[in-house]
């Protein structure tokens, strides 16, 4: 169930799951988003850009880290329509034909996958 997040920068994520409210501390939390049971949560110092994304389960434990996709930087989580959660992520090198890409957590191999342009 996808649910009302609030985000207080650098502190903590809260939202409303089936079985109501919950708050998670996370240290740096820039921003987030909650698909079923999982919690996404990228991090970022006060002047930088997001730098880490961290999953979490329904019980609040850390159920993967991931850097950015090599050649990227995080920029922010939005919705997907195929793949639930996305991880929008900026090409680092002007060269790259498009700017921004979807990318999407593949649980099983616990890691980023790239879906397709962000427009």
């Amino acid at each position: 169930m996808d649910g009302l997040m609030t985000v207080r920068k650098g502190e903590s994520v809260s939202w409303v799951r089936e079985d109501g409210p919950r708050t998670l501390l996370v240290p740096g939390a820039d921003s987030a988003y909650a698909q079923g049971d999982l919690l996404f949560v990228l991090t970022a110092n006060p002047t930088d850009l997001p730098h880490r994304l961290s999953v979490f389960g329904p019980d609040g434990m850390r159920l993967a880290e991931l850097p950015s996709p090599p050649g990227f930087v995080f920029q922010y989580l939005s919705r997907h329509t195929e793949a639930g959660v996305s991880i929008v992520c900026a090409a680092g090198n002007p060269a790259e034909p498009w700017p921004d890409w979807h990318f999407g957590y593949d649980p099983e191999e616990g890691a980023l996958v790239q879906l397709g342009r962000a427009y």
